[in-house]
């Protein structure tokens, strides 16, 4: 089995570019182009993902509340996000008079990044003989944790930069919100560690995800914490009090327009299939082989999109949750029940169950 970054610079070397024959300078070169070309390739991946997710979000809210949804543009409206995109890239980016300008502009670009970082973090598995991870270090749990929670600092910085009271108020929802949801799901990831402590490296999501049993059944109390953590990070219904379109008009990105205000939109659909990809990683298997070699890919991408209509599901069904009663469930419920998983991780390595 290759590496997809070996198959990478096999490739380029094929083509004639490989800087790695001019001595240790030139390796890091090479190897610097070829995590550029992979990261260009996660983006290009992750962008067709979302626009997929975004048109079968619309047509599916349409068919649950008995409506056709986009039919207009291409054959099924399958072009209607192209004709969305090409109307908020051609509208103007406007920058409020009261705006801190410097923040207002690359906040945005905060979340997309640490967005697309978290993509790459992610191994994908199998695919036919091909290892689609990109990044395998020791510490890529606590990659992706870090890079996901700095993603809603950008959000916090949009709301406070942009000088609206609806705007702060939805920073200070989206910091008092970020605070509820990430302590208790980094005490469910530590469970995990805790679990895999003596089979290996516990903290490395390639093997966190080669477990044979799924850490679904073994810590229910954990998944289910990390469940509710995931549909509360995405901030959509019924956890999407930083917008409360009802209450704060659009919440920390009301003074957004044009493309910023697209990579804000862009983000929230792009959060819920990486959160539907981060859970079936932890809790069920990721992307192992199954029932045939080189099929992990497939399986992970089957497992992420049924969370992904369970996600999109909830989304629509649910009503918005007042976000004081959302602080008080996060403090008083998933805390308390992330710490009774964590204990019973313990004692399921102390009894040597696992």
């Amino acid at each position: 089995m290759i590496n997809v970054l070996e198959l990478i610079n096999r490739i380029l070397i094929y083509l004639g570019i490989n800087f790695g024959m001019y001595g240790t300078y030139g390796q890091y070169v090479q190897e610097i182009l070829v995590y550029l070309i992979a990261s260009l390739l996660i983006l290009l991946a992750a962008s067709i993902t979302i626009i997929i997710v975004i048109y079968v979000f619309r047509k599916y809210m349409a068919d649950l509340q008995q409506r056709i949804g986009p039919n207009r543009v291409g054959p099924y409206g399958i072009l209607q996000l192209v004709a969305d995109a090409l109307k908020i890239f051609g509208k103007e980016d406007i920058i409020p008079d009261r705006a801190d300008p410097l923040i207002f502009r690359f906040a945005p670009y905060i979340v997309f990044t640490f967005l697309v970082l978290s993509y790459l973090v992610i191994p994908y598995g199998n695919l036919f003989g091909i290892d689609l991870t990109f990044v395998n270090v020791k510490y890529t749990l606590l990659l992706l944790i870090a890079f996901s929670a700095i993603a809603p600092i950008g959000e916090v910085l949009a709301g406070f930069s942009s000088g609206n009271k609806f705007s702060m108020l939805g920073a200070l929802r989206a910091a008092a919100q970020d605070l509820s949801y990430e302590i208790p799901m980094v005490i469910s990831a530590l469970g995990v560690v805790v679990l895999l402590s003596g089979t290996g490296n516990s903290l490395n999501l390639s093997d966190i995800a080669k477990n044979p049993w799924p850490l679904a059944i073994l810590e229910p109390i954990g998944f289910f914490v990390f469940f509710i953590a995931m549909v509360a990070k995405m901030a959509v219904v019924p956890f999407d009090l930083p917008e409360s379109e009802s209450e704060l008009v659009s919440g920390f990105n009301v003074e957004y327009s044009g493309l910023r205000f697209g990579i804000f939109y862009l983000g929230v659909f792009g959060s819920i299939f990486l959160a539907s990809l981060f859970i079936s990683v932890v809790y069920l298997g990721g992307g192992s082989d199954f029932i045939f070699y080189g099929s992990g890919y497939i399986w992970l991408l089957i497992k992420a999109f049924i969370f992904m209509f369970i996600f999109l599901t909830l989304w629509i069904a649910l009503p918005r949750i007042r976000v004081d009663r959302f602080m008080n469930f996060g403090w008083k419920i998933l805390l308390p029940l992330s710490l009774i998983n964590l204990v019973w991780s313990v004692m399921l390595v102390a009894l040597g169950v696992f």
